[in-house]
């Protein structure tokens, strides 16, 4: 089975309508809560990396990047995708932005209960154990399990605004910091000592 390691990066959508931005201002949806939520943003960037391999991006116009992403999945037909938190924000965004822009896609596992043997692996419900703990920052994960992290971080805040200013080498940079800090995270506790299986049935 082919380990395919899986982050993205989000932005808000540009709204225009008036009645829209009424909604969000009684509500008190603020910029930083919209980023999180498909409804109210678009993907920028897809980071994929197989185990072992490079890292890979889609990236420009959000139905091209999403269609690459998907045709790419498709070729695969033996694969598990690694997240963390994929289970409650990445697949789900790809899911809704794909159907916002009418792209079919693959199926992947989103029911936490069957993790164990389905094509996707989330390191944050594993961590957790489903909620039971705080769910970790990725890198703070990875530095607190000697994980080597490597590169001046950018936050999750930085996005938008590095976006408008043009600045994808620099979202590039902090996407792939974050696979493979992901991918090491794996390697060291699902790869070399134990199966993912044993872990996930604790």
């Amino acid at each position: 089975m082919k380990q395919i390691f899986l982050d993205i990066e989000t932005v808000p959508l540009q709204i225009s309508d008036e009645a829209v931005k009424g909604y969000l201002m009684d509500k008190k949806i603020t910029k930083e809560m919209r980023s999180l939520d498909a409804t109210y943003s678009k993907i920028v960037l897809i980071c994929v990396k197989v185990l072992g391999g490079d890292c890979r991006f889609f990236d420009g116009e959000e139905k091209e990047l999403l269609m690459e992403f998907w045709d790419f999945i498709k070729k695969e037909k033996n694969f598990k995708i690694v997240t963390h938190n994929g289970y409650k924000f990445d697949v789900p965004f790809l899911n809704i932005r794909s159907l916002v822009n009418g792209i079919d896609k693959v199926d992947i596992n989103l029911n936490m209960w069957q993790m164990e043997n389905s094509n996707h692996f989330d390191t944050m419900l594993l961590f957790s154990q489903n909620g039971v703990f705080i769910n970790s920052n990725l890198e703070i994960l990875g530095r607190l399990n000697g994980i080597k992290v490597s590169g001046e971080g950018i936050s999750g805040r930085d996005i938008e605004r590095l976006y408008k200013e043009g600045k994808m080498d620099m979202v590039k940079e902090k996407c792939k910091r974050d696979v493979e800090i992901l991918e090491k995270i794996y390697n060291k506790f699902f790869v070399k000592d134990r199966s993912v299986m044993e872990f996930s049935k604790n």
